[in-house]
């Protein structure tokens, strides 16, 4: 698989990701739409899952799993600030910074198996 088909099956993962965290949250919010959220959040979540195995087979799965994961953490963690006014403090800004540092590192390293 080449670099942007890559790129872009690491988007795709982060925005459905993304998705179901938001409609968690909706869900959460009033009683008569928890099924909805949680259906919801669960069909985006759960499929975003296939993304996953694709790049598993075309990269390392390390780096593929902490791409992914870590990069569907932070743009969730950023979303829900966004859609929900919730802010975030001066310190989790910083563990944003430090995580997006250490997926870039992540990233740019070379696989240890000969």
């Amino acid at each position: 698989m080449s670099v942007p088909k890559i790129t872009i099956g690491i988007l795709v993962f982060w925005a459905m990701q993304v998705l179901a965290q938001l409609l968690f949250k909706w869900g959460s919010d009033t009683p008569g739409r928890w099924a909805w959220g949680f259906f919801g959040g669960h069909v985006f979540g759960v499929s975003s899952i296939a993304f996953l195995m694709l790049l598993y087979k075309t990269m390392n799965p390390n780096v593929a799993l902490g791409l992914c994961i870590g990069g569907a953490f932070l743009m969730s963690q950023l979303a829900l600030a966004v859609v929900y006014r919730s802010g975030l403090a001066p310190v989790q800004y910083m563990g944003i910074v430090v995580m997006t540092a250490g997926m870039v590192m992540l990233g740019l390293g070379r696989s240890a198996t000969p």
